[in-house]
């Protein structure tokens, strides 16, 4: 299976959402790895759900921190979000994908064309957007993905993983259908 689409899946914390979006192919899982987060994943969790999935880039989400040496130490990432211009130095001397995530569009328009950030995420819908380097996070769901996609000309969509209900059992079904949608076959 392959999508048609670049996604992104932010506040993985459970090996559930993991390995189903794995299996579905997302192109990012990102995992909040500041501790004071209650979304927060520990480096052994991390390690653990890394383990048992492949075929994606794992992205470390982070909030407010500025001190990103010491919070990355510990996971093997592909890449680094940030949501503060204050961060951006220190993320791109990771020397890891930066990924710029805001609800501020003219924030997003006025670090368009970064040459360090590899693209940004918009907390919004797709209206008045054409950036072929820009993520959105609202506007879409299964029964309009594929117009969305083709009318906008974006890199992708993100989404947000879930808790489990209990271990092993979680509640795929939004995700689950958007994803279903967006798989090459049945996006003709």
């Amino acid at each position: 299976m392959a999508l048609a689409t670049f996604v992104k899946i932010s506040g993985v914390n459970n090996l559930s959402d993991a390995r189903y979006c794995a299996g579905m192919e997302v192109n990012q899982l990102g995992f909040n790895i500041e501790p004071d987060h209650p979304n927060y994943i520990s480096p052994e969790d991390f390690k653990e759900l890394a383990d048992w999935v492949s075929g994606v880039e794992f992205v470390g989400e982070i909030e407010k921190s500025t001190d990103m040496d010491l919070l990355i130490a510990n996971y093997s990432l592909d890449a680094i979000e940030i949501q503060h211009q204050a961060q951006l130095e220190r993320a791109i001397g990771t020397g890891l994908k930066v990924i710029f995530k805001s609800s501020n569009k003219e924030l997003l328009d006025e670090l368009n064309g970064h040459t360090s950030i590899d693209y940004y995420i918009y907390e919004g819908s797709a209206e008045g957007q054409k950036n072929a380097q820009l993520l959105v996070t609202e506007g879409f769901d299964s029964e309009n993905i594929k117009e969305y996609v083709t009318n906008h000309g974006l890199k992708g969509i993100a989404m947000q993983g879930g808790n489990e209900i209990r271990p092993g059992f979680n509640h795929f079904d939004e995700l689950a259908d958007i994803l279903e949608a967006l798989d090459v076959d049945e996006f003709a």
